[in-house]
């Protein structure tokens, strides 16, 4: 009995032979207790999950292995339905401004179609018909000869020929879009079609009349550019502005503050106003419809 206990009472030790492959060294033993044995196989096995999870998450081995996370599947799943609803808007918004783009353009003149890749020209863009000009310079003639004949006819001086109202009638009478100078007139020819008001930046620029604003935003040549559409196939251009007062879609009245006099667009070569006036898709010359014109 006295030795079964003695026996029972030795720990328990494990021994690791290490046996060299030549005769020529001797075997070694290495003795290890249970404990040790325990933390040796522990400390491993942290180390290849450690070194697993290590791969998973910085190499691009994680996205070979198939991990379910109900989780992030909900949450993935939400952001990719929120963001195709997105793409659905953000498509349904560029067809509209693509229609939009070729109703105001063949607004201006121009020959336009809708495709599947935008906006294709068919024909030349804001090309001023051959008897534009004439039509335009017959007109202020025929002011100017009237004028002349309502001045004599004021003096008493004897006229041979009679004054008609209806010639001297302004189709479309518009104001002053701003407070400046002409620094330049309509000139055609060098595809300038409008008038050029210079003032000091920060100056109220007016509508010059009643209309529906159609166009109002930034364009590379022109700057903060405005767009008004009036009855009778007439379309007024502010370009070159500091900042814009007034929208897309809005209806603005005579003299209503639509923006601030500026100096921007590639094409601007000072702070000024950039005026024009179209008629049926035409320009026209402005100093024919202004009513309290400047020079």
């Amino acid at each position: 009995m006295a030795g079964d206990q003695h026996h029972r009472s030795k720990k328990t030790r494990y021994d690791v032979l290490l046996v060299p492959r030549d005769d020529a060294g001797k075997a070694k033993s290495v003795r290890f207790a249970p404990w040790q044995v325990y933390l040796l196989v522990a400390s491993s096995l942290v180390l290849v999950i450690a070194a697993v999870l290590v791969l998973l998450v910085y190499t691009p081995v994680g996205a070979l292995v198939p991990i379910e996370n109900p989780g992030l599947v909900n949450k993935y799943s939400k952001e990719l339905v929120a963001l195709n609803q997105r793409m659905t808007s953000m498509m349904e918004q560029l067809l509209e401004l693509r229609e939009y783009n070729v109703k105001l353009r063949k607004a201006l003149g121009e020959k336009v179609v809708a495709t599947d890749s935008g906006v294709a020209v068919v024909g030349n863009s804001r090309v001023e018909k051959p008897d534009a000009k004439k039509k335009d310079v017959g007109a202020q003639k025929v002011t100017e000869v009237s004028r002349g004949e309502i001045a004599r006819a004021m003096l008493g001086s004897p006229s041979t020929q009679q004054v008609q109202p209806e010639v001297n009638r302004v189709a479309f009478p518009v104001v002053m879009p701003t407070e400046g100078y002409i620094t330049r007139g309509f000139e055609p020819a060098l595809r300038h079609y409008g008038l050029d008001i210079a003032g000091s930046i920060g100056t109220t620029v007016h509508a010059s009349a009643d209309g529906y604003v159609v166009f109002a935003g930034w364009t590379s040549d022109d700057g903060n550019k405005i767009i008004i559409s009036h009855s009778g196939g007439f379309l007024t251009f502010y370009n070159h502005n500091q900042s814009l007062l007034t929208v897309a879609n809005m209806y603005v009245r005579r003299g209503q503050p639509i923006a601030l006099l500026g100096n921007s667009g590639e094409t601007s070569l000072g702070p000024h106003v950039h005026f024009e006036i179209w008629k049926d898709g035409v320009p026209v010359n402005p100093a024919n419809y202004i009513l309290n014109l400047n020079f």
